[in-house]
């Protein structure tokens, strides 16, 4: 029954190797729907979909050593040839609603991120701060304390 502005946000600690990325935008979409703010913290690292997670976040917050990594996935294809070419084909929207949402995410060109996908592109904190992937830096822009 609180108003929006007097809710208190939601922390919620993204330290994930990763996962399904069916599973995660699911997630994700709750996060960025959610009208209580939902701040995401790296405490260690958030790689591959767990990387997407953290950028859904209304604040993203990192410590100073936490680790980001954004790559292509790793994808399974089974069956007769015609129906892994469909799953090729849902494959390549599924990448470009990925890339759409990293970019409105961020502050990486399309450019860029066409350059860094096929790798695995590891950052630190601060790198990762200058890319727009996260917010505030613990330790360096705020407290622990100040995150709500």
């Amino acid at each position: 029954g609180k108003t929006v502005d007097e809710r208190t946000p939601i922390i919620l600690y993204v330290t994930s190797n990763g996962g399904s990325v069916y599973d995660g935008f699911k997630l994700i979409d709750i996060i960025q729907n959610s009208k209580t703010p939902v701040y995401t913290v790296n405490t260690g690292y958030q790689y591959s979909m767990g990387f997407l997670i953290g950028l859904a976040g209304h604040k993203r917050f990192a410590t100073r050593n936490a680790k980001f990594l954004m790559h292509d996935g790793s994808n399974f294809v089974y069956g007769s040839g015609a129906k892994v070419q469909d799953q090729m084909e849902f494959q390549k929207r599924v990448e470009k609603r990925i890339k759409d949402y990293v970019l409105s995410r961020s502050n990486v060109t399309s450019e860029e991120y066409d350059q860094k996908l096929r790798v695995e592109w590891y950052l630190f904190a601060d790198e990762a701060k200058e890319k727009g992937f996260t917010d505030y830096i613990i330790g360096v822009d705020c407290d622990m304390d100040e995150m709500v």
